[in-house]
């Protein structure tokens, strides 16, 4: 199983979803990439868990004709937003999940001080995604995989 994740930003959602990155590869076996904005690399590309991490600068053009390549099973879309509705678009055969956001309750709590989010933590909703697959979150934590070239 070859699986495409995407996470653009930010630094800390990023870190955020290495549970999911993990438990994906523990639990399943898959080859996952990872698509992401090219200055949140280098949080990605230590984590033994990622076969390939693939970056676009501004426009998902950058970056479709060698995601096409890959022939991937699935795509887990853990930004849900304009960019990455268009990957799914141009890639059309694939199998997708998509994370729920939440705008609309968010904006409640924002604008109106009316809590309608989910007591459940990020972590947790991001692995409601990958369910479909079997993948259940496995306690461990959040992963963070420095480079060796990171000095005292």
């Amino acid at each position: 199983m070859k699986v495409l994740l995407i996470r653009f930003s930010s630094i800390g959602d990023i870190v955020l979803t290495s549970p999911v990155v993990r438990c994906l590869k523990l639990q399943t076996g898959a080859e996952i990439h990872y698509l992401t904005k090219t200055f949140f690399k280098p949080i990605l590309s230590n984590n033994p868990y990622l076969s390939k991490v693939y970056t676009i600068d501004k426009r998902v053009g950058e970056v479709l004709p060698q995601l096409r390549k890959e022939k991937y099973d699935y795509i887990i879309d853990l930004h849900h937003n304009l960019r990455t509705f268009l990957i799914k678009w141009r890639l059309p055969f694939v199998k997708s999940y998509s994370f729920r956001k939440l705008n609309f309750e968010k904006w409640l709590l924002v604008n109106f001080k009316i809590n309608r989010l989910p007591k459940e933590h990020i972590v947790d909703r991001y692995l409601e995604t990958v369910k479909p697959l079997s993948v259940k979150n496995d306690g461990q934590g959040l992963d963070f995989f420095l480079g060796k070239d990171i000095s005292d």
